[in-house]
């Protein structure tokens, strides 16, 4: 996204207490300017308040209660519970008056509260007589909800059908005193190998260490990794960044309709769409976990909040007409599918791909007022806005105010520089590098201008975009709804629904896998079309086979954690060797052994040193699969494909699934089997460029490993939670399977049919206020009656997922397609298919709706100036 080129004055921002950490005080993204003081920062701040529980609008019975927090159980809020101040950086808390606790002030309530006390001691004792009958696998269960912050992976579940997430910190805490076994030299002076370890592990010893030895969390997204010899491993660092951030999402969601509705004001400094009340019931019903992170929606559609309602109408109509497009009308909440474009059926996928969209809205649309909506058959983002005009837009849409500038230029030809501010490190270094370094926030990382490493790496921007392409870019601000976009899109995104079925197959347990490599198989997808003239080897995935392919002899170096482990080889290659003969190198190599005899309490780390061969055949099962696709075979491109590549046969899931770890990458587009891999017992390491709809809600370090796409840090993951060639015993392996138990319980909680429900009704509730009439309130009062019988909530038809693909991929035409969608859906009628002829399509479902919601942004100079200064760079 781009910014305006005036920025608000910075808050200091501060990711986590620690002496081992430095924050850079950057103020609000260059690519986000609104995330000031309207809208939550990502980073998390050490909780003093224990996360509450959400209260529908309506009575909420037992099993609709959500059970737990990761590290704790979340106790059922009484009704006149006051929800946690709203969360902000660089504010100190409010004061608050000094009084003596309330079992003090009445004698009455301290004999009350003895008394309970002696019939809580009384239920422990008797419930630890009773063994496994009383306590769950160390956690002790109160009805639902449960404290599971001790136990080991794999954990035995209530038979309730929740998955419960569990501490992967903790896990970490048990690997370590566990492998701090294996070296006893290594665990002196270290509180981690205390039986009740501090859960905050980035604290230290304010006399540990006198020098300054810092990791920086850089605006980029990455966490930077000192050079210093005493500076902590950063990936516990990571761990513990992860599990406080979602801590800290869980404590601040609302749990109320009035709650929602303020805290909706307090983001986006508006009234919530109409409708929003039904949203709410519907979020409640189905136990949305974090229902106030949308933010996603209010940074794609803020930019058409400044549109007049008449420009607006005619962009709508423009979009309809676009080639290679397809249009939902829904009218008395029925959904009709119309394509005007008899090329876009050329691809088997575009009417199941409609279809699966319309029977996705169907569950709503009776809530929706009569809209059209025009979506993308693409894989790819189209929309390419240049920096200030979005800048303008975006500040002028949340001012309540409209452009007078209607006349913008729609060009074919996307220049990625014109997308990114001035002050972006993609305008003013073109070899802009940080070094090593781990990614922290998966947003920030994925941004195309302040890493602009990733533009030469990946098929989506190697590949030029033209009047030809397809897609075809444009380059002014147009309603189009896309199933994927990067940080520099305008692209309305929604849910992809392609793969959301498919079965991953027989899946071992953690403990059952017979592989610790991470593993991959794939199609050479990321250019639409190679050829000679572009530099198809330097596409995502075809350097992920190279990479992973080297058996080159020379040497390869990678950071692994400091267990003592170079210590005792050192003694006993000393053993072997004449007095006085050891190696200087040694010594410098166990500088952490000193810092941990010295009270040093975090876990450091070292380098080890094998060959490229070593360590790719140790580590890594990611190859190229089937045969060359995708490429040009008059210029020989599909002949240096068969010639170049070692292609390896494609792998079943249940092949695939025997491995701890698996990989995902881009395709052409968004990684559609990225649901698939994540609902195994294997952890998931994600590498993408793309923003996806729940990116808010997927947390990195704690459901998931995210990774950079030039690969550099792979190997420094791989070697913490795998082990290393010399040392695979040291592998920190509980805690790799609490992310990936986290990445099962973030699919069944969270990446459901009623998630991706919820994200698009929000969605076109916030989109039917754009698309709006003049004149028409499309504003939600609490004030209102929200539905009629509110106290019992209302009923929304949740689809089913059977109802839901795997798309055919069928001949070019309309019949194959048409033929095997599965139309019959329970309340509405059997499709009606139109012939096609010049005519456009309709094909009869049912109700659709569009949602929208919008954030805020500051404020813009010349936008025309500035987009020639862009040009010119």
């Amino acid at each position: 996204m781009s910014s305006a080129p005036k920025e608000p004055p910075a808050t200091p921002r501060r990711l986590a207490t620690n002496t081992h950490l430095q924050v850079e005080n950057t103020g609000p993204s260059p690519r986000i300017p609104y995330r000031a003081t309207s809208t939550p920062p990502r980073t998390p701040l050490a909780l003093h308040t224990p996360p509450p529980v959400w209260m529908s609008s309506r009575p909420v019975t037992p099993r609709e209660e959500y059970p737990e927090s990761p590290t704790s159980f979340r106790p059922r809020a009484s009704s006149n519970q006051m929800k946690p101040p709203p969360f902000s950086l660089g504010q100190p808390p409010a004061p608050r008056s000094r009084r003596l606790p309330k079992l003090f002030r009445s004698p009455k309530r301290a004999l009350i509260y003895l008394v309970l006390l002696g019939l809580l001691g009384l239920t422990v004792k008797v419930l630890g007589r009773f063994g496994k009958h009383g306590l769950v696998e160390g956690g002790l269960g109160v009805g639902r909800l449960i404290w599971k912050r001790h136990q080991k992976i794999p954990v035995e579940e209530i038979d309730d059908g929740l998955c419960r997430f569990v501490s992967p910190v903790d896990a970490y805490q048990r690997d370590l005193r566990r492998l701090r076994k294996l070296h006893p030299s290594s665990s002196h002076h270290d509180p981690l190998s205390h039986p009740h370890p501090p859960h905050n592990l980035t604290s230290h010893n304010s006399h540990s260490h006198t020098k300054s030895h810092h990791h920086t969390y850089s605006p980029t997204g990455h966490l930077l990794v000192s050079s210093d010899p005493e500076a902590p491993h950063p990936i516990p660092l990571l761990l513990d960044l992860g599990e406080k951030r979602w801590e800290e999402l869980l404590s601040r969601q609302s749990r109320t309709l009035s709650e929602a509705v303020r805290e909706y004001t307090r983001r986006y400094g508006r009234r919530p769409p109409k409708g929003f009340d039904v949203w709410w019931d519907f979020a409640m019903q189905h136990n949305l976990v974090l229902p106030d992170e949308y933010d996603r929606i209010n940074l794609d559609l803020a930019p058409f909040f400044a549109l007049p309602k008449d420009e607006m109408k005619r962009r709508m109509t423009m979009v309809e007409d676009m080639a290679e497009t397809f249009t939902l009308i829904i009218e008395n909440g029925q959904v009709d599918i119309q394509i005007k474009d008899p090329g876009g059926l050329e691809w088997g996928g575009t009417l199941p791909r409609a279809a699966d969209t319309a029977n996705l809205l169907r569950a709503f649309s009776r809530f929706l007022p009569d809209m059209r909506a025009t979506f993308s058959i693409f894989d790819q983002p189209q929309i390419y806005l240049s920096w200030a005009r979005r800048g303008s837009l975006v500040d002028l849409g949340l001012r309540g105010e409209h452009t007078t500038h209607l006349e913008e230029t729609d060009s074919a030809h996307v220049k990625l520089s014109r997308s990114c501010a001035p002050d972006s490190n993609y305008r003013k270094e073109d070899d802009f590098s940080e070094g090593k370094s781990f990614i922290y926030d998966s947003l920030e990382a994925g941004d195309l201008c302040q890493n602009p490493y990733l533009i030469p790496i990946h098929g989506l921007t190697i590949e030029p975009h033209g009047h030809d392409s397809h897609p075809r870019p444009h380059t002014q601000l147009l309603p189009l709804f896309s199933l994927a976009k990067t940080s520099i899109n305008s692209d309305i995104l929604i849910t992809p629904l392609d793969q959301f079925n498919d079965n991953p197959g027989n899946d071992p347990a953690w403990e059952n896998k017979t592989s610790s490599k991470l593993a991959w198989r794939g199609s050479p997808t990321g250019i639409s079309m190679m050829s000679a003239d572009l530099p198809w080897r330097q596409a995502h995935r075809i350097r992920l086979h190279t990479f992973a392919q080297n058996r080159s002899s020379d040497a390869m170096t990678f950071i692994v954690p400091d267990l003592g482990q170079d210590d005792e080889d050192d003694q006993e290659e000393e053993s072997n060797a004449e007095p006085g003969t050891g190696s200087p190198e040694s010594h410098h190599q166990s500088h952490s052994q000193e810092a941990h005899s010295e009270g040093g309490e975090a876990l450091h780390f070292i380098e080890e040193e094998v060959t490229t061969r070593e360590a790719m055949t140790f580590f890594y099962d990611m190859k190229l699969a089937g045969d060359p696709i995708q490429c040009l075979d008059e210029d020989g491109t599909c002949a240096d494909m068969r010639t170049e590549i070692q292609w390896a046969p494609h792998q079943r899931g249940e092949e695939l699934n025997k491995h701890k770890f698996l990989l995902d990458i881009d395709g052409n587009g968004w990684s559609g089997r990225f649901r698939k891999l994540m609902s195994t017992n294997s952890v998931v390491i994600k590498m993408t460029m793309f923003t996806e709809w729940f990116q808010p809600h997927l947390i990195p370090w704690f459901m998931y490993i995210p990774a950079k796409l030039d690969f550099s840090d792979l190997t420094d993951i791989m070697a913490f939670f795998r082990g290393t060639p010399n040392h695979p015993e040291l592998a920190f392996d509980e805690t790799a399977a609490a992310l990936a138990r986290n990445g099962q319980c973030f699919v069944q909680r969270m990446f459901r049919v009623e998630d991706l429900q919820a994200y698009m009704m929000r969605l076109f509730l916030e989109y039917a206020r754009i698309a709006a009439d003049e004149g028409i309130d499309m504003d939600f009062y609490l004030d209102d009656e929200v539905v009629e019988g509110e106290g019992e909530g209302t009923t929304i038809e949740v689809v089913d997922e059977q109802d839901l693909g795997p798309h055919p991929q069928g001949e070019a035409g309309i019949a194959p397609a048409v033929a095997d969608v599965d139309w019959s859906m329970e309340g509405i009628n059997e499709k009606e298919v139109v012939e096609v002829d010049a005519q456009p399509i309709h094909l009869e479902i049912q109700a659709i709706d569009e949602i929208l919601d919008i954030q805020q942004v500051d404020s813009w100079q010349s936008e025309d100036l500035v987009d020639e200064a862009a040009d010119e760079a």
